[in-house]
């Protein structure tokens, strides 16, 4: 009897040692199956995140941007000209180098790639030059006024699309200074970018185009039924302009009216013009002493008031200047404590004067016009002149897959997302979020400055601020916020 109740016992046993195998077995292989689960789901939500980033732009409309070329049409291979009849020696390169304003050889390559690229993402409806086509050095009426010439005829003979431009400090015949005989100059000049613009007679009449320009350096025309294209002066309000302060109201009261006229005939808008009312991270990373916004204030209150309350008309406004790429946003409040945005984008430069390489830009919109992604493009000029081969032109980054964070489940498609003035307020604000600050911020530095971390002492607030706030009285208010003096 007890051998039978040892056998029972075994049996128990060894039937409860393999029912606790079983069971454990069965844990185990419950919790592999839902890792591997896990990590499946993981892959197709990375792979919905990543699948609409590959940004198929084939199907929509785009333009170009180009600025800053600063032709240098008497530079040699192996010195150019600064300030004051001084020299700069650089790399002998056929090309030019860094350091220097654009050498001709370099601007006709630079043209050839961009008309190159133009023709291999298809449906680039129009460009957009955003000034600055004078060297540095050049202080005459007559040499800048071939420099333009020859800068118009070298687009114009490889775009058959419309090219539309503004003026930039070193177009004018003294750095900034309009000259006393302006109508005579701007008919001048007139006369050189008006054959890029592929306008008709009545096209250039409908809004006085050739007039305004005359008067003051600005114009608008309509590119299309939905599309009218606003080129500013914004000579006329830096802070070291000769003009006098009515005559740059009168351009913003132009501005306002053509804004109304533009929101009464549904037909979107979009700004062009060379300095922006900013204050510059360059500024900031330098500590002078005499900080001041590009505009002089008068200008930029009137401005922001201007653009605010026809921000549902402006797409976007492209400027330049700052030889980089950035962007700076505003959120504005109107009596009603609603908010609207002021904002603006700068975009890099060809001359690679400031040892930047050069870049270009090209814009995509849908078919209302939404800006869906800048797409930027750059040439290590530093490389290629020490091997003085024949430069290239590079992909560098798409704004969206930059600083994209895709946060709207039923948005499959994050290409045909706008980047809209409060996402650019939202994505600017992360400067100041600890989780996530250093990533855009490095991003920021990076993209903007195209390699160069000349402005790596700027920190995020002070970058924050400065994007956020276009008057002194309200970066003075964001630097004192978060211990910084101005």
């Amino acid at each position: 009897m007890l051998e039978e109740k040892d056998e029972t016992d075994s049996d128990t046993s060894r039937y409860r040692s393999s029912r606790n195998i079983s069971v454990w077995s069965g844990i185990i292989l419950t919790v592999l199956l839902a890792f591997l689960s896990y990590i499946l789901y993981l892959q197709v939500r990375l792979s919905f995140f990543l699948a609409p980033l590959s940004l198929d732009y084939d199907r929509y409309t785009k333009f170009g941007i180009i600025s800053d070329l600063h032709l240098d049409l008497k530079q040699n291979s192996t010195a150019c000209e600064w300030w004051n009849g001084t020299y700069f020696t650089h790399y002998q390169s056929e090309y030019g180098s860094t350091g220097c304003d654009t050498k001709y050889d370099f601007a006709t390559v630079t043209v050839d790639s961009f008309s190159d690229l133009i023709d291999d993402v298809g449906n680039v409806d129009l460009v957009f030059c955003l000034g600055d086509f004078v060297n540095h050095y050049t202080r005459n009426y007559v040499d800048n006024r071939d420099v333009i010439a020859n800068s118009s005829d070298l687009f114009h003979s490889k775009f058959d699309i419309p090219i539309y431009s503004t003026l930039g400090n070193n177009d004018m015949p003294e750095d900034y200074m309009q000259p006393s005989n302006s109508s005579q100059f701007f008919e001048s000049i007139w006369m050189t970018i008006i054959p890029m613009m592929n306008a008709s007679t009545d096209v250039l009449a409908k809004h006085r185009a050739k007039e305004t320009f005359l008067t003051g350096g600005y114009f608008t025309l309509e590119h299309s039924a939905k599309l009218q294209i606003v080129s500013l002066n914004s000579i006329t309000f830096s802070v070291r302009s000769n003009v006098n302060i009515s005559s740059g109201m009168q351009q913003l009261q132009w501005l306002s009216e053509v804004l109304s006229n533009a929101a009464i005939h549904k037909r979107a808008v979009v700004i062009i013009g060379h300095i922006c009312p900013s204050l510059s991270l360059f500024q900031v990373s330098k500590y002078k002493p005499n900080r001041t916004m590009m505009w002089k204030e008068d200008y930029i209150s009137r401005y922001n008031d201007i653009v605010s309350a026809y921000s549902g008309v402006i797409k976007f406004t492209l400027f330049s200047h700052h030889h980089s790429y950035l962007w700076f946003v505003q959120q504005m409040q109107d009596h009603e404590s609603k908010s609207s945005f002021v904002s603006y984008y700068v975009l890099p430069s060809i001359s690679p004067v400031y040892e930047n390489e050069p870049a270009f830009s090209i814009g995509v919109v849908d078919n209302q016009w939404n800006l869906l992604d800048i797409l930027n493009y750059f040439c290590p000029l530093s490389f290629y002149a020490r091997q003085d081969k024949e430069p290239k032109y590079l992909f560098q980054f798409s704004f969206k897959e930059s600083y994209f964070y895709y946060h709207d489940k039923n948005h499959a498609i994050v290409e045909d997302i706008p980047i809209t003035n409060e996402f650019l307020f939202t994505l600017t604000s992360r400067l100041l979020d600890v989780q996530d600050m250093q990533n855009t911020y490095k991003k920021i530095l990076y993209n903007s400055y195209q390699f160069l971390y000349n402005f790596a002492n700027v920190s995020p607030y002070q970058m924050f601020c400065t994007m956020t706030q276009n008057t002194v009285e309200g970066v003075k208010k964001c630097f004192s916020d978060y211990n910084f003096t101005f």
